[in-house]
C-alpha cells in the first residue's frame, strides 16, 4: 500500500515537474534558434521601419545571452538539468519570444508591453546589485550610402558603478558620448558601420561593461550582443494601379440612303427637260456622322446627269444628284437615282484599367506618382498602389487604409500619388 502511494504520488510529480525539465546542452540549442528568429525579424522592412521591433529584438538577444552565459558558466553544455531558476528563466524567455513573434507579425500596436516584459524579465534574475544592466534599446535606422552616423541609446542602471564600458564594432572599441547612472548615448560614424552581407540587413555589434564584484573588487567583464538594423538607400519598387474613363468611338453598321430624280419629256423639237434634287441629312439621336464611311453603294442615270456631294461633316451630309430626259423630240423621261451608305458614330466612356510604369521607393524622399490629366473632366481613380520591398514582401496601399509601414496621400488638384516610408526617428 505505502509504495503504491508513493507511486501515485512520483507520478504526481512528474506530471507536474519531470516533462518541464531541459538539459544544458538542450537549453543552448534552442537558445540559438530564438536568437536566429530575432535576427531574422530584425532584418525586415517592417523592423526597419518601426524601431519598436529593434528595441524589444535586441533586448530579447540581450536576454538570451544572459541565460546563455549564466549556463556556460554553471552547467555548461551537458546532459545536467537546469537550476531552478534558470528553467525558470528559460520558459519566460521562450514564452516571451513567442509574444514577440507574434506582436510582429499580428498586433505592432503591442510590441512595447512585450518588450516591458522582457526588461522585466532581465532585471529579476541573475544580477548582482553593482552588476551594469540594460533594460532597454532605443535604435535608429541606419540607412546605407545616406546616413552620415548612427545614434544608438541605452538605457538601464549602475552604468556608473562600470569602470568602463564601448561598443564593440567592426573591431573596433566605439565610447558613449554621454554617460550616466542610467542612460548611454553612443554615436557611430557611418564609416565605422559594416556594409550589410548579402540578403542581411543588419551589423553585429556588443556593448562591453568592464566592473568590479565583491569585496575583493574581482574585474568582471559583460557583453550585451545587439544589431544595428540597416535599411538599403532604395527600399523597394511602386506600381500604382488605376482606372479612368476615356472617350472611345463607338458606330453604328452601316445605314442606307437612297434618293431619285425625273424629268418629264423632251419637247417636238428636243429640248431636254432637267432635274436637281438635293439631298440634306442630319445625324439621329445626338450622334454624329462619320465622314470617312460615306461612300457609294449605287449611281444610275437613263439619260444623262450626275451626283455630288457638297459636304460630308460630321454634322451633316448634303449634296444633289441631276437628271435629263431623251435628247430626242418628244424623248423620254430622264430617271436618275443614287444609292449610299454610312455610318453614325457616338462616342462613350469605358473605364480602362492602366497601370504606372514602376519606380523606385527611397528610404528618404516621398515618391510621388504622376498620373494622367483628365479627360472630358474624367479624372484618374487610384485603385491601389503596390509595393515590393527589398524582403520580398508585397505591401497593398488604398486611399482607405492606413498602412504601418508606408503613407499614401493624393494631391487633391493634380491627383498625383504620394507615398512615403513612415521611418520613425530615435
Amino acid at each position: 500500500m505505502k509504495k503504491l502511494l508513493f507511486t501515485i504520488l512520483f507520478l504526481g510529480f512528474c506530471l507536474n515537474n519531470c516533462y518541464s525539465q531541459v538539459t544544458g546542452a538542450a537549453a543552448l540549442v534552442a537558445l540559438d534558434e530564438i536568437d536566429a528568429t530575432m535576427t531574422r525579424q530584425l532584418q525586415t522592412i517592417d523592423n526597419l521601419a518601426t524601431n519598436a521591433i529593434g528595441n524589444a529584438g535586441n533586448m530579447m538577444l540581450s536576454l538570451s545571452a544572459s541565460l546563455r552565459k549564466d549556463i556556460n558558466e554553471t552547467i555548461g553544455n551537458t546532459d545536467k538539468l537546469l537550476r531552478e531558476n534558470q528553467l525558470a528563466l528559460f520558459n519566460q524567455v521562450q514564452n516571451l519570444s513567442s509574444d514577440l513573434d507574434k506582436a510582429i507579425k499580428e498586433d505592432i500596436e503591442n510590441i512595447d508591453v512585450v518588450a516591458t516584459k522582457i526588461s522585466e524579465a532581465a532585471d529579476g534574475l541573475f544580477y548582482k546589485k553593482k552588476e551594469p544592466r540594460i533594460f532597454k534599446y532605443e535604435t535608429e535606422t541606419f540607412i546605407k550610402g545616406y546616413s552620415k552616423s548612427y545614434t544608438f541609446k541605452v538605457k538601464g542602471k549602475n552604468f556608473d558603478q562600470t569602470e568602463s564600458m564601448y561598443i564593440v564594432l567592426n573591431s573596433k572599441k566605439i565610447k558613449p558620448t554621454q554617460t550616466n547612472y542610467s542612460e548611454l548615448i553612443f554615436r557611430i560614424d557611418s564609416a565605422d558601420i559594416p556594409a550589410a552581407r548579402e540578403n542581411s540587413y543588419y551589423a553585429d555589434a556588443k556593448i562591453v561593461f568592464n566592473w568590479r564584484k565583491g569585496l575583493f573588487r574581482v574585474k568582471k567583464v559583460k557583453q550585451e550582443p545587439f544589431l544595428i538594423p540597416i535599411a538599403p538607400f532604395n527600399i523597394g519598387e511602386l506600381t500604382v494601379f488605376y482606372e479612368q474613363k476615356l472617350p472611345e468611338k463607338k458606330f453604328s453598321d452601316y445605314i442606307s440612303y437612297s434618293c431619285e430624280c425625273k424629268t418629264s419629256t423632251s419637247d417636238w423639237l428636243g429640248n431636254q427637260d432637267s432635274n436637281t434634287v438635293v439631298f440634306n441629312l442630319n445625324p439621329t439621336g445626338g450622334r454624329l456622322f462619320d465622314p470617312a464611311s460615306v461612300e457609294k453603294v449605287s449611281w444610275y442615270q437613263r439619260y444623262g446627269g450626275g451626283h455630288k456631294f457638297d459636304h460630308t461633316t460630321e454634322q451633316q451630309i448634303k449634296g444633289k444628284i441631276t437628271c435629263k430626259s431623251d435628247g430626242k423630240p418628244r424623248g423620254g423621261r430622264g430617271l436618275s437615282t443614287l444609292t449610299f451608305r454610312y455610318k453614325e458614330m457616338e462616342t462613350i466612356y469605358p473605364i480602362h484599367k492602366k497601370q504606372t510604369a514602376i519606380q523606385k521607393i527611397t528610404a528618404i524622399n516621398p515618391s510621388v506618382v504622376v498620373l494622367p490629366d483628365p479627360v472630358d473632366n474624367n479624372r484618374p481613380n487610384i485603385n491601389y498602389a503596390l509595393v515590393k520591398t527589398f524582403d520580398n514582401k508585397e505591401i497593398v496601399l488604398t486611399p482607405s487604409k492606413t498602412d504601418k509601414l508606408f503613407d499614401l496621400r493624393i494631391n487633391p488638384v493634380t491627383d498625383d500619388i504620394i507615398i512615403s516610408w513612415k521611418r520613425q526617428p530615435l
